[in-house]
C-alpha cells in the first residue's frame, strides 16, 4: 500500500496460533484474545471504517479493490494488517500494565492538539473527521490507540540499556546513513514530452529553468532530505549533485531527476541515526513481547 498508518510484523504472523476450540463467548464478539484481554469485533469494525473511507479519499474510489499481491486486494492486506495492529496494541497495554505503567489518557488529549495544529485548527480538523464519516467517539477512540503507542515507545526509550556508543557503531558500519540527498523532480503523464523536455535539458541551469517556468504541462516534487534508499532516487540512478537523470518511469509517470544537495553534517546524521536505530531496537522488543503472548485469532 502506497501510505501506511499500520506498520506490520512477519514475526506476529508466525506466532499466531489460530485456535477455532475456544468458548464461543470467545469469538461471537472478538477477532482475537491475546493473554485472555479480548478485541472486540466491534473496534477492529471501526478502526476497519476509518481506514477505508481514509484511503478511499486519498487515492481515489477503486483504490482498495485493486489487486496489489496475487489474488490479495489492497483491502484484503488493510484488513489483515489492522488485525495485527491491534493485537500489538494489546500487546503493549499489557506490557504497560505488567510494569505498572498507568495508561495516561492525557497522551490522546496531546495528539489532538498536535493534529488540530498541523490542520490549521479545531474546525478543520472537525472537517477532516466530518469527510471520513467518523463520529467523534470513533475518532476519540482511535486516537486513544495512538497514544498506547506513544506510551509504550516513551516506555521503551527509558527502559532500554542502549548506549551511545552503540549508536556510533551502528552509524560507521552502514554507509547510507552518512549522507543525505535532497532533490527535484519534473513529473510527466506523457512519456514522449518527458523524452522532447529531456533533449532541452543540457546543464543543472537548464534543469532549474524548468523549475521555475511560469506556465507548466508537468508537475513538480520537490524532496525534503532523505537516504540513498528513496525510492525515487534509486529509479533515477543519480546521486551526484547537480546531474540530470534520464527519463525513468514510476508509478505510471515518467519522470526527470535532479539531486540539488546534501546533508553531510555529522552531528545532524547522528541524531538521525540514533532514531533509526531506537525504532529498531523497539520493533526487536515489541516482536518478542508479542512472540511469548498467547494470541488466539477468530478471524
Amino acid at each position: 500500500m502506497r501510505a501506511k498508518i499500520i506498520k506490520t510484523s512477519l514475526i506476529l504472523s508466525l506466532v499466531l496460533t489460530l485456535n477455532a476450540c475456544g468458548k464461543k463467548d470467545n469469538y461471537t464478539n472478538n477477532i482475537a484474545i491475546v493473554d485472555g484481554n479480548p478485541i472486540s469485533k466491534e473496534t477492529y469494525t471501526e478502526e476497519l471504517e476509518f481506514y477505508q473511507k481514509f484511503y478511499t479519499q486519498e487515492y481515489g474510489e477503486d483504490y482498495l479493490e485493486k489487486e496489489v499481491q496475487r489474488g490479495k486486494s489492497n483491502n484484503d492486506i488493510l484488513q489483515k494488517e489492522l488485525v495485527d495492529s491491534l493485537i500489538k496494541d494489546q500487546v503493549m497495554i499489557n506490557d504497560l500494565k505488567q510494569n505498572k505503567i498507568k495508561v495516561d489518557d492525557n497522551i490522546a488529549s496531546s495528539i489532538r492538539n498536535d493534529l488540530e495544529k498541523s490542520l490549521g485548527g479545531k474546525e478543520s480538523l472537525k472537517a477532516n473527521v466530518a469527510a471520513l464519516e467518523v463520529s467523534e467517539s470513533n475518532f476519540n477512540d482511535i486516537l486513544y490507540n495512538d497514544s498506547i503507542r506513544k506510551q509504550h515507545y516513551d516506555y521503551f526509550l527509558s527502559n532500554n540499556d542502549i548506549k551511545d556508543s552503540d549508536i556510533l557503531e551502528f552509524y560507521k558500519s552502514n554507509d547510507k546513513y552518512q549522507r543525505q540527498y535532497k532533490y527535484n523532480v519534473l513529473v510527466f503523464d506523457d512519456e514522449n514530452l518527458a523524452n522532447k523536455i529531456r533533449k532541452q535539458i543540457n546543464s543543472s541551469e537548464d534543469f532549474k529553468g524548468f523549475l521555475n517556468k511560469s506556465i507548466k504541462n508537468y508537475d513538480i516534487i520537490n524532496s525534503d532530505f532523505v537516504y540513498e534508499d528513496d525510492h525515487l532516487l534509486k529509479e533515477s540512478k543519480i546521486k551526484e549533485k547537480n546531474n540530470v537523470s534520464n527519463v525513468f518511469s514510476f508509478d505510471n509517470k515518467y519522470m526527470i531527476l535532479m539531486v540539488n544537495s546534501y546533508n553531510d553534517n555529522e552531528n545532524e546524521l547522528l541524531l538521525k541515526t540514533k532514531d533509526i536505530y531506537l525504532k529498531e531496537k523497539y520493533e526487536e522488543y515489541l516482536n518478542k513481547l508479542v512472540k511469548k503472548s498467547k494470541i488466539r485469532v477468530f478471524i
